[in-house]
């Protein structure tokens, strides 16, 4: 595993989100009223939660979810999941790392499909597809902690060791 490709994976992750941020969350937080979007919603939403966003989302802000941040949407958690991956490698290279990538590999499976639920809810304006969504979005959360509890159990074993 290559430390280069770690850090461009990385460099590309961050920099997807500081894009998807300025777009997504600044943006269409403002196209919706101030209300937050849904992929951000850790602790997930309800139907009516969905139906109030829906109705506060302006024309300019779903355009903007479903064109510029649609995209940024796909492209981070790609590349943030790769570097999870990359970092699971590092981290746990004489075993057990095929098990960790496996978390970042459901967290993007998780993303994806949220993205795809949203899209679809955002497109159509229905709130009943909140509800698998909601659940995608936490699921995609649950995911990244694990992650990153194994993650700083394994750093704590190490600082034990050497300590």
């Amino acid at each position: 595993m290559s430390q280069r490709a770690l850090w461009l994976s990385g460099g590309g992750a961050a920099a997807a989100y500081v894009a998807l941020i300025a777009v997504g969350q600044i943006m269409v937080t403002a196209e919706a009223a101030g209300l937050a979007p849904f992929d951000l919603r850790i602790g997930g939403y309800t139907e009516a939660d969905a139906a109030i966003y829906l109705a506060a989302l302006s024309e300019a802000g779903r355009a903007a979810y479903l064109g510029p941040i649609r995209v940024l949407d796909t492209i981070f958690p790609v590349l943030f999941a790769l570097f999870l991956a990359l970092l699971s490698r590092a981290v746990w290279a004489r075993g057990g790392w095929v098990l960790a990538a496996s978390l970042p590999a459901l967290y993007l499976l998780f993303d994806l499909w949220e993205n795809a639920q949203v899209a679809a809810m955002v497109a159509e304006g229905d709130p009943s597809l909140a509800g698998v969504a909601s659940a995608l979005t936490q699921a995609k959360f649950a995911a990244l902690g694990v992650f990153a509890v194994l993650l700083l159990w394994s750093g704590f074993w190490v600082w034990k060791r050497r300590g």
